[in-house]
């Protein structure tokens, strides 16, 4: 069945609103479309640069937040507890004694002179008691006579040793020489106070012994006498009190 006139122009206006409709309706989805999408771009523009802001901030207030806050103070570990160290106490030491000489003396006499005469151990040195020029003889005793000077070697040479200061002149008779006397010293010899002068190695008794008084046992007979005088002194006295 034909559709009239009327009808056809009918749909062809309703056809038209529509297609107008529709393209209106394109437009308006195609609009908004666009303005989302702009929108979504300063959107996300924003975001980018706008951090920063916000970080500095972060950052500044962590800054002063670490700056104004004082750090806690510091704990000190206690110190570990030392027992004291308990230094002994040392025990006092003795001072040394002073070692008494040996050496004795006892008086002497013999045609009317004085001697001292001394006695002391095996091993005893005899020391300069004062400063002065050493002078050594040798004697033997030779068919009865005291000789000095004389050479016999089967016979014992027996030392004089003779210390002489300005002031004083000491006579030393010891026992027989290498036997019972060891010299020191030589002829000649300057003495200090304390220079050894010799040392007795033998228990044989002076030369006073071999050549005038069988009764003799004193290691040395000696004697002192005062210069430029001559005068004897009392040698226990000089020997004793030194």
């Amino acid at each position: 069945m034909g559709l009239s006139p009327e009808a056809r122009s009918a749909l062809q206006t309703i056809g038209n609103a529509a297609i107008g409709v529709g393209l209106g309706m394109s437009v308006l989805v195609i609009a908004f479309v666009v303005s989302q999408f702009a929108a979504g771009q300063g959107s996300v523009a924003q975001a980018t640069s706008s951090p920063a802001a916000p970080t500095a901030n972060a950052a500044a207030t962590v800054l002063v937040t670490a700056t104004s806050t004082p750090p806690p103070p510091a704990t000190a570990s206690p110190s570990p507890t030392v027992a004291p160290t308990v230094t002994p106490t040392p025990s006092p030491t003795p001072s040394p004694s002073a070692t008494a000489d040996p050496m004795t003396a006892a008086a002497y006499t013999s045609s009317g002179k004085r001697y001292a005469a001394l006695t002391v151990p095996v091993g005893y040195v005899f020391l300069a008691p004062l400063a002065g020029t050493v002078r050594v003889s040798l004697y033997q005793l030779i068919d009865g006579d005291v000789r000095v000077g004389s050479a016999v070697p089967s016979l014992p040479f027996f030392p004089y040793v003779t210390l002489e200061s300005t002031d004083r002149r000491i006579i030393y008779r010891p026992g027989a020489l290498n036997s019972d006397t060891e010299l020191l010293v030589k002829n000649g010899d300057r003495a200090e106070i304390g220079t050894p002068l010799f040392k007795a190695i033998g228990e044989g008794a002076s030369s006073w012994r071999t050549f005038y008084d069988r009764g003799v046992t004193a290691s040395v007979i000696a004697s002192v006498a005062a210069l430029p005088s001559g005068s004897e002194l009392d040698p226990v006295v000089f020997f004793t009190t030194r």
